[in-house]
């Protein structure tokens, strides 16, 4: 795992599996750029436009929404 990225204890090392990946981009939760976002699928209720990073994920906020 990258140094300074949240764990996941049901996923050890998303970097490997390309599930998170180094950009530039902003995470549309918090608006951040910190340098990684999540690509890979999921399912939620709400209406999802773009990518979250790996700290809203872990911290419970990638439930953003309406």
């Amino acid at each position: 795992m990258s140094d300074g990225l949240p764990s996941f204890r049901h996923h050890p090392d998303p970097v490997a599996t390309g599930s998170i990946r180094a950009t530039a981009d902003r995470c549309v939760c918090c608006g951040r750029g910190k340098g990684w976002l999540h690509t890979a699928t999921f399912s939620t209720e709400h209406d999802v436009d773009g990518p979250f990073c790996p700290w809203c994920i872990a911290g419970g906020s990638a439930v953003c929404g309406p």
